[in-house]
C-alpha cells in the first residue's frame, strides 16, 4: 500500500512536469511565429494649413479633435503598410480675426472668411522603421517611422461668407500623406507612438479661399496611438 503511494505520487509529478514542459513548448513555438499584422487606434489634435484657418508662421490656429484606425501588415524587418480610416475636424477663424482691408478683398473676390470642415479620409501608406526586427519578440524598445502614400479625402464643408451667408459642399480631393512617429514598445504585443500627419493635396478649395496663401490647403494633425500585433492562429488576438 505503502509503495502504491509512492508511485501515485512520483506519476502524478512526472505527468505534472511532462505537461508543464509541453505548454512551456508550446508556447515557444507560438512566439516563433511573427506577429505580422496590428491593428491601431489613434486620438488627438490637428488643424488645417488654409487661407483663412489664421497666421502660421506665428503658430496661430485652431486645434480640433481627429481619430484614426488602422490595420497594417510587415513585409520586411524595416518594412509595413497599413491602411488609415480617420476623420479630421477643422475650422477657420473667427469674424474679427483678420484686419478690413483683407476682408474687403476676400468680399470683392466673393471669397470664404472662414469655414467649418469635417474630413474623413482613407490611405494607404508604407512605413519604413529606423531599427528592423524579423520577429514582434525582437522589437526595440524605442522606435522611429516614417513614411508617405496615397489618399483620399473627402470634405464636408460650411463656408462662411463676410455677409455671414453660408454655403454647403461635399469635395472628393486626392492627398499625398507624410507621417513620422516614435514608438514605444509598451509589451510583447502592445505600442505606444506619437504619430504626426501632414496631408499634402491637390486642392486650394477646402476652405473656400483660394489664392491668399502660396500653397493649397494641407490637414495636419499629431496623435497619440496604441497599435496591437495581432495573433495569427486567432481571428483578432
Amino acid at each position: 500500500m505503502k509503495n502504491f503511494r509512492i508511485y501515485s505520487c512520483l506519476a502524478l509529478f512526472l505527468a505534472a512536469a511532462i505537461n508543464l514542459s509541453s505548454a512551456h513548448g508550446q508556447n515557444f513555438y507560438k512566439e516563433k511565429i511573427s506577429r505580422n499584422n496590428f491593428l491601431q487606434a489613434g486620438i488627438g489634435l490637428g488643424a488645417l494649413y488654409s487661407d483663412n484657418a489664421g497666421y502660421f508662421s506665428q503658430f496661430d490656429f485652431l486645434l480640433r479633435p481627429g481619430l484614426s484606425l488602422s490595420y497594417g501588415r510587415k513585409f520586411h524587418e524595416h518594412l509595413d503598410i497599413r491602411a488609415n480610416l480617420g476623420y479630421q475636424r477643422t475650422r477657420g477663424q473667427f469674424l474679427g480675426y483678420y484686419p478690413p482691408q483683407i476682408l474687403e478683398v476676400w468680399r470683392a473676390r466673393d471669397q470664404a472668411i472662414s469655414s467649418k470642415n469635417n474630413l474623413v479620409f482613407l490611405d494607404v501608406i508604407p512605413s519604413l522603421y529606423l531599427f528592423g526586427s524579423d520577429n514582434h519578440t525582437k522589437r526595440t524598445k524605442i522606435n522611429a517611422y516614417g513614411g508617405i502614400g496615397l489618399g483620399l479625402l473627402m470634405n464636408f464643408n460650411t463656408n462662411i461668407k463676410l455677409d455671414l451667408n453660408t454655403n454647403y459642399s461635399v469635395q472628393a480631393i486626392g492627398y499625398l500623406p507624410v507621417k513620422v512617429g516614435t514608438s514605444y514598445r509598451f509589451d510583447l504585443y502592445t505600442d505606444i507612438a506619437l504619430e504626426g500627419t501632414v496631408m499634402f493635396t491637390f486642392s486650394d478649395e477646402i476652405d473656400g479661399n483660394v489664392g491668399f496663401n502660396r500653397f493649397n490647403d494641407y490637414p495636419f494633425m499629431g496623435q497619440i496611438v496604441i497599435r496591437r500585433y495581432l495573433d495569427p492562429f486567432k481571428k483578432i488576438y
